[in-house]
């Protein structure tokens, strides 16, 4: 019988460093009506392991971003783990199907493109215009945060519907640049903002193929 910590919930990160570019692996324990954690911020290319402690239960997608691949998976004490790749950005949601809607989770993927630049602590938050602008179809997006902060950074098209999430997680103070490939998306107008603590501004950028 595996003996497991009496905290809540235990959160193992392995992280597999190959020069600035890592993936994360973050266990989610699978207990009677409950997902610990139930949220989570990860990275394109990190994986998301659910881990059985008891009850029978299932992980089962039921929003997940454009391209991204929907799961469905038992979680029980034959079936103790499922591994899903994160594989495109943007927010996914699932549930427990016996145990739905109380026993949900979330996670939202940003992509691995995130650099912190130097080692300045600026003294406002700022977000700079795009470059290249006009792009194709890579441009580089950069920011400033003066402190530790929730930080979400997202691209919105000319009607007003989100279509990445580019960041959304905690940040330290520093400087910032994402990179954001917009192959898959056609040519027109877009906007990226910019929310952290009371800061948000937007940006307008134009893609052109």
């Amino acid at each position: 019988m595996k003996k497991f910590s009496s905290l809540f919930f235990i959160l193992f990160i392995t992280l597999l460093v190959t020069g600035s570019a890592y993936s994360a692996t973050w266990v989610v324990q699978v207990s009677n009506f409950s997902f610990a954690p139930a949220n989570l911020s990860v990275s394109v290319g990190d994986s998301i392991k659910w881990q059985w402690l008891t009850g029978d239960h299932t992980t089962t997608s039921t929003s997940v971003p454009a391209g991204a691949s929907s799961w469905d998976a038992i979680i029980n004490g034959t079936n103790q783990t499922h591994i899903y790749v994160v594989a495109v950005s943007g927010q996914y949601s699932y549930v427990c199907t016996p145990h739905a809607p109380g026993m949900a989770g979330s996670f939202t993927a940003s992509p691995i493109g995130i650099k912190s630049e130097g080692n300045n602590v600026p003294e406002d938050f700022k977000l700079f215009q795009n470059y290249p602008n006009p792009f194709n179809p890579v441009t580089n997006i950069k920011f400033d945060i003066p402190k530790s902060t929730f930080v979400e950074l997202t691209v919105y098209n000319l009607l007003g519907s989100k279509v990445e999430v580019l960041v959304s997680r905690v940040l330290e103070s520093g400087n910032y640049t994402v990179d954001w490939d917009a192959s898959k998306y056609s040519s027109g107008i877009y906007f990226y903002k910019l929310s952290a603590d009371n800061f948000v501004q937007t940006r307008k950028m134009t893609l052109i193929k």
